[in-house]
């Protein structure tokens, strides 16, 4: 039975900054490093032996994936990257300052945003990912990636529809914090 574990990565500087971030590559913060450093230390205990580090191939999760690697004592050379995990693509919201855009706009207004990502989209490369997780010879996986991504990931693997997504209550519910570790099966 294999055992999935997921993170997302720590605070960014656009994260700080209250940005838009998607595709674009933003730094790790000090805090940032810290709590994916904590995240290390916590999935000695929860997952004391990883098999494989999966993550985004942006760089904040991957410098997450990194910096948890040097505290489980994972060979970081091991570390694979996929194009599947990425964050959403936002579109020309990226770079922009939230400013409650969900908010005034309604959350379903991010599928007509010029050039960005659907929720469908979105939700149907989760379930590729998790397609090719499931299929790899590994018993226990963390996986690396990102907030937005993570609750279409989560959906695929509970079996949810894409639509939850629309549902503000099901979006808190599912929001993930920085360095958030998650065990989903």
């Amino acid at each position: 039975m294999k055992r999935l574990f997921y993170v997302r990565h720590g605070e960014t500087e656009m994260n700080v900054a209250g940005l838009w971030s998607g595709r674009i590559e933003t730094p790790l913060t000090e805090k940032g490093k810290q709590q994916a450093k904590e995240a290390g230390q916590s999935l000695k205990t929860k997952l004391p032996q990883v098999d494989l580090i999966i993550c985004s191939t942006m760089t904040r999760a991957y410098h997450t994936a990194y910096i948890i690697a040097e505290e489980i004592g994972y060979p970081v050379e091991k570390i694979q990257k996929s194009d599947l995990l990425l964050e959403r693509n936002f579109g020309a919201l990226e770079g922009t300052p939230d400013g409650g855009y969900v908010d005034k706009h309604g959350f379903e207004s991010l599928d007509k945003v010029e050039g960005g990502e659907t929720v469908k989209e979105m939700h149907d490369r989760a379930l590729k990912a998790l397609e090719m997780i499931e299929s790899l010879p590994y018993d226990n996986i963390l996986v690396v990636s990102h907030g937005t991504f993570g609750r279409a990931f989560r959906r695929a693997v509970y079996g949810l529809p894409h639509t939850h997504e629309y549902n503000q209550e099901h979006r808190d519910k599912y929001r993930l914090g920085n360095a958030e570790i998650l065990e989903l099966i």
